[in-house]
Parts: structure tokens; sequence; C-alpha cells
């Protein structure tokens, strides 16, 4: 965690001024009964005009939430959890299944279809920006654009 200060620390000035994160098409996976995790996707865009430094997230619904990626190992798929993330300005991240994503652990309660959850980010600014995320069972449901632009305001 030092060593990802130490990388993003200079970001944090620049960031406090303007930390305009765009949210796209969030959700969250349904789970079946007795299922203690689950996992969020989006898409975020970098609408400022200074880089972002993700620090970590939460959720209402969850007792701990990380930010993760999928990375090959020996042939195998593997996830590993990310320390930080860091969004140009203009950038667009996807997280999505089989690449960066969110884990959500120790659910308070079965996620469901049609349920909405909050999900935040933490800056290293010690700013937070949060967005609300369907509960689906994928991300390819027709309802899927009705969700498309969440904007942060915090």
């Amino acid at each position: 965690m030092v060593a990802l200060a130490a990388t993003l620390f200079p970001l944090a000035a620049v960031a406090q001024q303007d930390a305009s994160l765009e949210f796209e098409n969030v959700w969250v996976r349904a789970m079946p009964p007795f299922q203690p995790n689950s996992a969020g996707y989006l898409t975020l865009t970098n609408r400022g005009k200074a880089a972002v430094a993700i620090v970590g997230a939460s959720s209402n619904v969850a007792e701990s939430v990380e930010l993760h990626t999928t990375r090959e190992v020996d042939g195998l798929m593997r996830m590993e959890k990310l320390t930080g993330l860091a969004v140009a300005p203009g950038e667009r991240v996807e997280f999505a299944p089989g690449g960066k994503h969110l884990m959500l652990f120790g659910l308070a309660f079965r996620l469901v279809p049609g349920d909405d959850v909050q999900i935040c980010f933490q800056l290293i600014t010690d700013e937070e920006v949060c967005t609300d995320a369907e509960v689906r069972m994928s991300g390819d449901t027709p309802d899927a654009q009705d969700h498309q632009h969440h904007h942060s305001t915090e």
C-alpha cells in the first residue's frame, strides 16, 4: 500500500480539483441462496481535467469491496486484488467479467434481480464518489440501456 501511495501521491493535489467520474452500465451479479459474495461491473470515464486515483471501494450491501483483475498465471486464469487504479483525464476503464471487476464480500442479504445497491469509490484525496447499481443475472439484459449514465456529484 505504501508503494501505491507513493506512486499515486503526485495525483492527489490535481485529482482534488476535478474528480468528475462518469459511470455507465453499473450492475452487480445476482447470486444463488447462501452465496456470501458477488461481483460488480461498470464502465467509468474520467470526464475531468485531472487524473483520478481510486484506492478502494465499498457498498451498502457488503462488509467489504475489493478491486480485482483477472490474469493468466502459469496457464490458469486467476483473480488478483488491485491496490488502486489511476484513471487519466478522458480515460475509460471497463470492469467486466473476465477482466477488472469489483468483488463484494460478506453480503448482508441475497441479491436478486431488480434490487438496487450503492457502489462507492474512495479516492486518494479522501473523497468518495458513489453510484447506484442494478442487480442482474448478467450484463446482457434489454434494460441495460436504461441505466447508462450515472454521474457522480460528490
